[in-house]
């Protein structure tokens, strides 16, 4: 009897295990737990040096439809980090990289932490540019990103984003929580 009810459930049991690890890779696609930073960048040192970097924008861009355009690539750094530049010099000129050799312009060598599903849209460009009646800005990078501006890594700062927390966020910034404004 034992014997005939092992066989019976070892299928499901099998089954249930591959699903278990199947939905655990897709999750981690989804919420990028993986993310590669091949380079290390310091967040703080871009930001507090008078190199004309005076908000995320400058580096992180969006597309023509609003939609976060991700990680700079090695082309938009080397702007900078002239890769015909000195590797020493004074301290207000960004300095050449070495670690850029190893890369053609178009690479990207860092993955980001936040990866929509295909059925979630968030236009980073709509967020940041809505105002309040007297011209403050209703949200700010850190609000979801954490305090990038005294991040000397790229780790996660905050945590996974759910989707009760941008529905939260939504209420606070009085932006609707209807479905289509997310959701294809």
């Amino acid at each position: 009897m034992r014997r005939s009810i092992l066989l019976f459930l070892l299928p499901f049991i099998v089954f249930t295990y591959v699903v278990f690890l199947l939905s655990q890779s897709a999750c981690g696609y989804v919420r990028a737990t993986k993310a590669v930073k091949e380079i290390p960048f310091n967040h703080k040192s871009h930001m507090t040096k008078d190199y004309g970097i005076d908000n995320c924008e400058s580096c992180h861009k969006y597309t023509a439809d609003g939609r976060f355009q991700g990680m700079p690539t090695v082309a938009e750094c080397t702007v900078c980090h002239d890769r015909e530049g000195s590797y020493s010099g004074d301290k207000d000129t960004p300095k050449r990289k070495a670690f850029f050799d190893n890369y053609k312009d178009t690479d990207k060598p860092w993955t980001a932490f936040a990866k929509q599903p295909d059925l979630v849209y968030f236009s980073h460009k709509v967020v940041m540019t809505a105002r309040y009646e007297d011209g403050r800005k209703k949200s700010r990078c850190g609000s979801c990103h954490g305090d990038k501006l005294n991040s000397m890594t790229t780790k996660r700062i905050k945590g996974t984003m759910l989707m009760g927390q941008c529905m939260d966020c939504h209420t606070a910034l009085k932006i609707s929580n209807k479905c289509m404004v997310c959701h294809d």
